[in-house]
């Protein structure tokens, strides 16, 4: 079984109270399905800004061999 702790950062919606889960990522190949399986739709993903490892990664990047995915809302100003 492969899992994938990922977190919640800052003021992000989150599908629980708690700040980080770990999910079983058995049948799921990029973030966009992580995001999905967290249950978040495909207007919300347009909101957010995912690492993996620490790099900046867009919805079909591939969570093989990642070991952390933040969350967290995009950043927007002027």
């Amino acid at each position: 079984m492969s899992t994938l702790t990922v977190r919640f950062v800052g003021p992000v919606r989150r599908p629980g109270p708690e700040r980080s889960r770990i999910v079983d990522t058995a049948g799921l190949a990029t973030v966009a399905d992580v995001l999905r399986h967290l249950q978040y739709s495909e207007a919300d993903m347009t909101s957010l800004t995912v690492l993996l490892d620490g790099v900046r990664s867009d919805l079909e990047t591939s969570i093989a061999d990642i070991a952390v995915m933040d969350i967290l809302l995009m950043v927007g100003g002027g």
